[in-house]
């Protein structure tokens, strides 16, 4: 069968990460397709229908700012919003969202579906072969494209098997095939597969729950929306529950054991140490008496429910008598039984930053597919995989983020530089940086270099540039004028402070501890028509003031040896002054930067400076 249609860019599953680099890809003005087994099964969220949280809000935050889509299709399916962390400082914020699992995926497929141009193909890819300048394609019904790029984000569909106790099927989802072919063909280009492990907890229904015996939960009274493009409401009037495990629990459990697959050794794979299942908290965690779980909707019609925190693969009538021994579960009818997935996934030491295979030019990963979890690190890897699929084709320098600018640079210097044996996971920790990379911050950040590469529009960009003004006119203002005694003592009312009796500048009374930012905007300046983003924003830049000269200093000097380029087939066994070890180790792992060399594990400083002064002389 001769070739049917040619592409730039072909995006290969139709999950989190592939939604954004099709979005991407598309956005940047090259012929984009999305092939995937099911159109229906766009965006469809295979665990938990939520979106967010720590550190993972950050990521879409920084999505959004990147002209991105997942802030905005969370804002349009989110039916409960909680903003995590609010005890605590604003840098560890993190948004979080309930979803509608079908209205989401009926919003991705519809923000797609309006992107003129951009094909949504349905099908199974077989097999592909590269050459120099394109990649052939050949799917399973046997039709053939070809492509300049080619961008894989098969999720936990590689010759994916799915347990439950000592029963086997094969398939990445309940009802959806395993893409044992495409697996076949990675391991043929040479490319590192390694075997992981995830896992989802059962489903039930809800009209068998007993909730006089859980805890409610309900979303912020004043939601925040992901998208700084949202205007309408938000739809926030889901409720969650809270109940726990018992010790009865925990001993239906591990009578299990012997019959799980995962204490077996039939499940070779390693799951996430910081998702992990249920019984593999009772055998590591074998002191408590009990863990918390969370019941929540998977759509807004609560059809069925989720039991966050109890992913499990042991057989299907332990998982049901353990539901059964839980508070406010004891009738619980199962709709769907857990079950864990083993499938292939690339070493992402494999991958340049950009998300290129180092074997195979013109090749990118994104998602799941590259040791990670969770929806937000996929469509972070996603977006990043199609914008630089994108340049690539355009001839254009590759788009690459440092750790001290977003947490999306943060997750692939980790993941092309650090071998893990673990699916990876974004906490607030990963980041040196971490006041830098606020939720509240990311516009600041991040959407002039969305700007400069072409993923916003001039409109886009003008309505952030005229509120950066507005914002540097009230900072500005702020420090030169002062209020009133009555005005001070009516903001710092009820935070136990002792009040003043002269004029302050407001500089001085919004530093103070305990200020809420709506209020003190409300007597301060109550012409300004910021947003409540945007005001948290200059909140946090004076509260963190302090900490900022001093983590400035460290990101210049981060930045200069970032800014060093490295040609990704540098001969480093010619540098004779490195040694044998060291050249051995950067050889394998061709740095993009002397900044990434500098990461590279086993490279000390001395090496970096031999490679500052060979630059120097070469």
């Amino acid at each position: 069968m001769a070739i049917s249609a040619k592409y730039d860019v072909v995006v290969v599953g139709g999950g989190h990460a592939g939604i954004e680099a099709a979005h991407a890809a598309w956005k940047l003005g090259v012929k984009t397709a999305l092939l995937t087994m099911s159109i229906d099964a766009i965006g469809r969220m295979s665990c938990n229908p939520a979106v967010g949280g720590v550190a993972k809000g950050q990521i879409v935050r920084d999505i959004d700012a990147l002209g991105g889509l997942m802030g905005k299709l969370t804002d349009r399916a989110g039916i409960q919003f909680r903003m995590l962390n609010k005890s605590k400082g604003p840098a560890v914020w993190g948004p979080r969202a309930q979803c509608d699992m079908d209205y989401y995926s009926k919003c991705a497929r519809e923000a797609l579906e309006k992107c003129s141009g951009l094909e949504l193909l349905e099908g199974e890819l077989s097999v592909f072969t590269p050459s120099i300048s394109e990649i052939d394609l050949q799917l399973l019904d046997g039709r053939k494209i070809s492509t300049k790029t080619l961008i894989i984000t098969s999720g936990t569909f590689l010759a994916s098997k799915m347990y439950t106790g000592l029963l086997q099927s094969i398939g990445g989802r309940v009802g959806e095939p395993s893409a044992d072919e495409l697996s076949k063909t990675l391991a043929a280009l040479k490319i590192p597969l390694r075997r992981l492990k995830t896992g989802t907890p059962s489903r039930i229904d809800p009209d068998s729950v007993d909730f006089s015996e859980c805890e409610v939960q309900h979303g912020d009274i004043d939601p925040w929306p992901f998208s700084d493009s949202t205007k309408v409401p938000l739809r926030n009037d889901a409720v969650c529950w809270i109940t726990r495990t018992t010790l009865k629990t925990h001993e239906i459990l591990r009578s299990g054991f012997k019959d799980s697959p995962m204490f077996s050794g039939i499940i070779k794979g390693k799951g996430p140490r910081y998702c992990p299942s249920i019984e593999d908290k009772i055998n590591r965690f074998g002191d408590k008496d009990g863990h918390q779980l969370f019941l929540e909707p998977e759509t807004a019609s609560i059809g069925r429910i989720y039991i966050n925190g109890f992913s499990s693969s042991l057989p299907a009538e332990i998982q049901l008598e353990a539901i059964h021994s839980i508070p406010g579960l004891s009738r619980a009818k199962v709709c769907q039984i857990g079950y864990a997935v083993e499938y292939d996934s690339v070493d992402a030491t494999s991958l340049f930053p950009t998300l290129e295979s180092k074997q195979v030019s013109g090749l990118y990963f994104a998602g799941q597919v590259c040791g990670t979890s969770g929806y937000e690190e996929a469509a972070g890897q996603g977006l990043m995989a199609g914008i630089n699929a994108a340049l690539k084709v355009k001839g254009e320098s590759p788009f690459i983020l440092g750790r001290s600018e977003s947490y999306i640079g943060v997750m692939l210097d980790d993941l092309v530089n650090t071998l893990l044996d673990e699916p990876y996971r974004m906490f607030t920790s990963r980041a040196e940086y971490r006041l830098f990379l606020r939720s509240d911050n990311a516009e600041k950040r991040l959407k002039e270099k969305a700007y400069a590469i072409g993923m916003l529009s001039k409109e886009e960009f003008a309505v952030y540039e005229s509120k950066a003004v507005e914002i540097a006119k009230i900072r500005e203002r702020m420090r030169s004028e002062s209020g009133t005694p009555e005005q001070i003592n009516e903001i710092i009312d009820g935070l136990g402070q002792a009040s003043v009796n002269e004029r302050t500048r407001w500089v001085s009374v919004l530093r103070r501890p305990g200020i809420e930012p709506e209020k003190f905007f409300k007597i301060a300046f109550p012409e300004s028509t910021l947003s409540r983003r945007d005001k948290l924003f200059i909140l946090s830049e004076e509260m963190y003031a302090g900490f900022f000269e001093r983590q400035e200093k460290e990101i210049r000097e981060q930045r200069k040896v970032e800014k060093v380029r490295l040609d990704e087939n540098m001969d480093y066994m010619a540098i004779q002054a490195l040694s044998i070890e060291s050249r051995q180790k950067l050889a394998a792992a061709r740095p993009l930067s002397l900044g990434q060399a500098a990461r590279v594990p086993g490279i000390r400083p001395v090496d970096i400076t031999v490679l500052m002064h060979w630059l120097e002389n070469h």
